[in-house]
C-alpha cells in the first residue's frame, strides 16, 4: 500500500512539474511576443527547409520508390511531428541521458528527494519549442488532403499508435546507448545525442525502393526507419495485419533491452562513481 501511495505520488508531482514549467516556458513567450514569433516562424521554415529537398525529388521523379508525391510528404510530416513532440518534452537534457551521465550531473540527483524520472521532467518546451510539431502537423494535414486512399473510421487512432510506438522507439535507443556513459563518462557523453542526431537524419529518406540489406537493418539494428518510413506504410495500408504491430512489438522490446543495460549500468555508477570534477569544481 505505502509503495502504491508513494507510486501515485510521483506521477502527481511529476505532472505538476510538467505544469510548472509549460508556464515557465509560456512566460518566456510572452514575455517578449513579437520576438518569439520570429524565432518559432523562422524555426518553422528551418524544419521544412530541411526536408523539402526530398518532396521536390519524389516531384521531379513523379514519386520514390513506389511513393507518390504527398505519400512522400506525408512521411516527412510523421517524422516532423515524432521529433517536434521529443524536442518538446526532452529537448533539453530528458532525452539525452548521457549528457546528465558524462557531466557528472547524475549525481546531483541523488540528493533530490524526487525519483529520477520525474527530475528529467526539466527542461520541457511546449510552446517554445512546438516548431517542428506545427510545421509536421501543416504538412500531414496537405498530405492527407491530397491522399487518393480512403481512410477508415479507426485511423485517428493508428495514427496516435503508431506516433507513441516511434516516440519510444527513438527514447529506448537513447537511453539504451546511454547506458555507455555510465563506464565511460567523457568519451560516451554524447552519444545519446549522435543517436538521436543521426536517427532523425535518416528518417527522412524512403525506404521503399532500397534493397534488403539496406531497409532491414534500418528496421533492426539502427531502427531509423521506425520513424517515419515503415509507420507511413502502416498507415497507408500498404503492409500485412502482422506487420503492422511490428513498430508497437519492436518498441517494446527495446525499451525493456534499454531499461535492463540502463540499470546494470547504474549499478556500476553506484560502485564507482565519477571524478569530472576537479577540487576548484572545473569539468575535467
Amino acid at each position: 500500500m505505502k509503495r502504491k501511495t508513494k507510486i501515485f505520488r510521483g506521477i502527481r508531482r511529476y505532472f505538476q512539474l510538467l505544469g510548472i514549467y509549460a508556464r515557465m516556458d509560456l512566460a518566456s513567450l510572452t514575455r517578449d511576443a513579437k520576438f518569439m514569433a520570429i524565432v518559432i516562424t523562422a524555426d518553422i521554415v528551418s524544419n521544412i527547409s530541411s526536408i523539402i529537398g526530398i518532396f521536390l525529388l519524389a516531384w521531379k521523379f513523379g514519386g520514390i520508390g513506389g511513393m507518390d508525391w504527398f505519400e512522400v510528404l506525408f512521411m516527412l510530416a510523421y517524422g516532423n511531428i515524432v521529433m517536434g513532440f521529443l524536442n518538446m518534452m526532452g529537448g533539453c537534457n530528458a532525452l539525452f541521458p548521457s549528457r546528465i551521465i558524462g557531466r557528472g550531473q547524475w549525481e546531483h540527483m541523488f540528493i533530490i528527494p524526487l525519483p529520477y524520472g520525474v527530475q528529467l521532467t526539466v527542461g520541457i518546451f511546449p510552446f517554445t519549442g512546438s516548431s517542428s510539431l506545427l510545421s509536421g502537423i501543416g504538412m500531414l494535414w496537405v498530405a492527407m488532403r491530397h491522399l487518393e486512399t480512403t481512410l477508415p473510421w479507426w485511423w485517428p487512432g493508428m495514427l496516435v499508435f503508431q506516433l507513441i510506438a516511434s516516440m519510444v522507439v527513438v527514447t529506448a535507443a537513447s537511453y539504451l546507448f546511454s547506458s555507455l556513459a555510465f563506464y565511460a563518462p567523457v568519451q560516451c557523453e554524447e552519444i545519446a545525442s549522435t543517436v538521436v542526431y543521426s536517427m532523425e537524419h535518416t528518417k527522412s529518406f524512403p525506404l521503399s525502393g532500397m534493397p534488403v540489406y539496406i531497409r532491414y537493418p534500418l528496421l533492426t539494428i539502427f531502427p531509423a526507419g521506425l520513424m517515419a518510413w515503415f509507420p507511413t506504410m502502416i498507415l497507408l495500408g500498404k503492409t500485412t495485419a502482422f506487420e503492422n504491430f511490428y513498430p508497437a512489438i519492436f518498441a517494446l522490446l527495446l525499451s525493456l533491452a534499454a531499461a535492463h543495460f540502463f540499470r546494470k549500468g547504474f549499478r556500476y555508477y553506484v560502485k564507482k562513481g565519477i571524478n569530472r570534477y576537479s577540487a576548484g569544481g572545473h569539468r575535467s
